[in-house]
């Protein structure tokens, strides 16, 4: 077989990390790809040991044990200063700062236990659900969601806490981590085509030679069946976020998501179960997503125009309607099979 033959070939991988399913297509040759996706494979293994907050000695834990400034890593640098960033894009409702609030909300322990775990209304138990609510009234109180929670020293990769702040930056850090592992196999590697897809999270390349990628989105209750339609792209970055995949019972018989208001301290309660948008950078769509998410379509539109003009977003509400908010001209050849209720075209 020749190497055009054989680059012309997608190979698929698939493996677990950071909590979620992690597919890596390539158009390589075998040999080639497998070198490749054990790179991957290797690279999200050690953002998840350096950023998850379920793993004991952990970066990220180290971090918010301490009390005074802290040497960090390169890549716990960048991600903070991205959130940092994204902290005024979106007006506060991306916040880090939040871990605290999301322990009080049962997310105490990774998302596979909690899933394992069996709650029982025991008096202990009952007694742990008026702690927990104290302490989100206690965070709501006293917290600024608007402002970062951290200063770093520039040029030094040393970062100081406020007091009291507990990090958790699971809301950036999966879309950082295929972003930057696939611009690296783009750059070092010269792989012409791929596409790395962390549990929804999905940044796409190819060239003119390869088929288009195509993406379907799933309906948020039912993942085996497709919502309506599907995402065509030749390259670029796709993030979907929702409350009802990660969610879980509660002792009360309530049920609480991942997705914390910040200006609450509890989970976001919305219209939207489910957003999906398409951009270029995959960080940027999954930080877009989770804010509609929490923001609810009320709100969603305004703040999309004041901050977000370039890309296309569609979201799912509870009563079923489907909104899109982006390049309606190209709603057809981007999104097939899409007939949403609620369009508002670009500003």
């Amino acid at each position: 077989m020749s190497r055009t033959e054989q680059v012309s070939r997608l190979l698929k991988f698939r493996f677990r990390a950071m909590n979620t399913d992690v597919e890596v297509q390539l158009a390589a040759g075998r040999e080639e790809a497998e070198h490749a996706a054990a790179l991957v494979k290797n690279w999200f293994e050690a953002q998840e040991q350096r950023f998850s907050r379920f793993v004991a000695d952990s970066e990220l834990n180290r971090l918010n044990r301490c009390t005074g400034w802290m040497p960090i890593s390169a890549a716990m640098d960048e991600v903070l200063s991205l959130a940092y960033g994204y902290i005024g894009q979106t007006e506060g409702i991306f916040q880090p700062g939040i871990s605290r609030a999301l322990r009080a909300s049962g997310y105490d322990v990774s998302f596979e236990q909690l899933q394992q775990r069996e709650y029982q209304q025991s008096g202990t138990e009952r007694r742990l659900d008026i702690q927990q609510s104290n302490i989100t009234d206690m965070l709501r109180d006293e917290y600024d969601y608007s402002r970062p929670r951290w200063i770093q020293r520039e040029g030094s990769r040393m970062v100081h806490k406020d007091p009291g702040t507990e990090l958790d930056l699971g809301g950036i850090v999966k879309g950082w981590a295929v972003e930057r592992i696939a611009d690296w196999l783009q750059r070092t590697l010269h792989i012409p085509a791929g596409l790395i897809n962390a549990g929804g999270d999905i940044q796409a390349w190819g060239t003119t030679s390869h088929p288009m990628w195509s993406v379907q989105v799933t309906d948020p209750y039912q993942e085996e069946r497709n919502l309506i339609g599907r995402i065509q792209l030749r390259k670029g970055a796709i993030a979907t976020s929702g409350v009802v995949r990660r969610r879980w019972q509660n002792t009360d018989g309530g049920l609480s998501h991942h997705l914390i208001d910040p200006r609450t301290m509890e989970p976001a309660d919305t219209d939207v179960l489910q957003c999906t948008v398409l951009g270029q950078h995959t960080s940027q769509c999954e930080i877009i997503a989770k804010t509609v998410c929490i923001l609810g379509s009320a709100e969603a539109v305004g703040w999309l125009n004041r901050h977000y003009d370039r890309h296309d977003v569609l979201w799912m509400t509870g009563d079923g309607s489907t909104y899109f908010r982006g390049n309606t001209d190209m709603l057809a050849e981007r999104w097939p099979g899409f007939d949403p209720d609620h369009r508002f075209s670009l500003i």
